[in-house]
């Protein structure tokens, strides 16, 4: 199997890393079926919004959000579980406007997550990658966030 580009992408200094496998054609299936109210609940509005400018009819939304799903899944495996309040929703996956996959994306965290994040003083990056057969490799990894204050 091809990975390319996945492995050079992730952050030298790592503090911890999460993968996921994502089967897109699924994921686009559970959309189709489910609608509009599961991409609002497991992505913010700018997720969404990011998700539909840079739909192609090569790379559909709901394949686009299959990435995002997979990144969230990822820091889900890094944070070792949701604390119980938390949601997928509290993951927020910056893919870059202009669909540059050169470098990782930035993952921000709200709720018991951002909490977890800031004690740990940790920034959260991640990128998903696809593979052949309908299928995306999705990996989040944390890295220091520099000195405490």
């Amino acid at each position: 199997m091809n990975i390319p580009h996945a492995a050079g992408r992730i952050p030298a200094a790592l503090h911890s890393a999460g993968v996921d496998l994502v089967d897109l054609r699924r994921w686009e299936l559970a959309l189709a079926r489910c609608g509009e109210g599961l991409a609002r609940r497991y992505f913010a509005p700018q997720e969404r919004c990011v998700a539909r400018e840079l739909a192609t009819a090569e790379r559909g939304f709901a394949e686009i959000l299959g990435h995002l799903f997979g990144v969230k899944e990822s820091v889900v495996k890094v944070v070792g579980g949701l604390p119980p309040t938390a949601r997928l929703a509290d993951i927020h996956v910056e893919i870059p406007a202009d669909g540059n996959d050169k470098q990782p994306w930035t993952v921000r965290l709200c709720g018991p997550l951002g909490e977890w994040a800031r004690a740990e003083r940790l920034d959260v990056v991640g990128a998903s990658t696809p593979l052949e057969s309908g299928m995306a490799l999705a990996w989040a990894a944390t890295q220091d966030a520099g000195p405490r204050a």
